[in-house]
């Protein structure tokens, strides 16, 4: 069950990255219990992987174990007006289970390519909607397989953040309370935003979401704009030219050139502005 030096690049959207030390993808909770409690027998550094679309593994790796919840933890159900997910379900799979079910209050986040469990454990939104405004409960596991249950208040959820990300806990299911509307109209509102996403976000290109969190009173994207830096480049990682807070995979980039593109980004509009930015993307081992 517990796999050594396994490519990571193939599970993330950039493309990029070296092997997990220890890799495991998990097809049940006691599955995955028995896998912690390999850690507890063997301790190192752990990390979570859905499907990888916030993330940036190092060239070298990562030194530890990688849990992949994929497949296996990928079951939705509609309850009444909630939505109940497993931690990997993709968000846009539950956008458009809501939609085609008359559910409001997601479908502004179509074509987010995350899963819940990593949406809820860094709070995703779009387009003036966040998961904290419909997420009710969140169930976890600690470390020691005890599976625990929270209430939205206990989440601790701000913007790009909860307080899930202080704790070492993996989520396993995610219940969004929503509400009915016309399945007519959120299928209009979330082809909008779909089309909308494709006509400024460079979704043809390998890449991992917007890499900057959005300054107070400010858009990232705007002052990456502002500072001339659309098309800049380092190797086969580049700023896109069609929205400057998406940094894209050329082809052949390697990890290293994003975190030293990102590095060069965040010094010019800090000399231009008087803002320094923070990355919203993950770069998961040594950089």
């Amino acid at each position: 069950m517990i796999e050594e030096q396994v490519s990571l690049a193939p599970f993330t959207t950039f493309k990029v990255g070296g092997p997990a030390q220890y890799y495991c993808a998990p097809n049940s909770v006691a599955d995955l219990q028995t896998a912690l409690e390999w850690l507890q027998k063997n301790p190192m550094e752990h990390f979570v992987l859905g499907k990888g679309s916030n993330l940036v593994v190092s060239d070298h790796g990562f030194q530890g174990l990688v849990i992949h919840l994929g497949k296996h933890f990928a079951g939705i159900e509609t309850q009444g007006t909630t939505l109940v997910c497993q931690a990997g379900c993709l968000l846009h799979t539950a956008v458009k289970k809501s939609v085609d079910a008359g559910l409001a209050g997601i479908q502004n986040l179509g074509g987010i390519p995350g899963t819940l469990g990593g949406g809820a454990y860094i709070n995703a939104g779009a387009y003036d909607q966040e998961l904290c405004q419909v997420i009710t409960q969140v169930t976890s596991i600690d470390l020691h397989g005890n599976v625990r249950i929270r209430d939205n208040a206990a989440c601790g959820f701000s913007y790009r953040h909860s307080a899930l990300m202080e704790r070492s806990e993996i989520i396993l299911e995610v219940r969004l309370e929503l509400h009915k509307d016309d399945p007519k109209i959120l299928r209009e509102q979330m082809n909008a935003i779909l089309f909308k996403r494709r006509e400024k976000q460079p979704l043809e290109l390998p890449n991992a979401g917007s890499m900057f969190k959005r300054p107070p009173g400010q858009y990232a994207g705007s002052l990456i704009e502002a500072s001339g830096l659309k098309g800049l480049r380092v190797g086969d990682a580049a700023v896109s030219e069609k929205h400057a807070n998406f940094v894209v995979n050329l082809g052949k980039a390697h990890a290293a050139d994003i975190w030293e593109l990102t590095e060069q980004i965040i010094a010019k509009v800090k000399a231009d502005h008087g803002i320094t930015l923070e990355r919203e993307v993950i770069f998961l081992g040594r950089f």
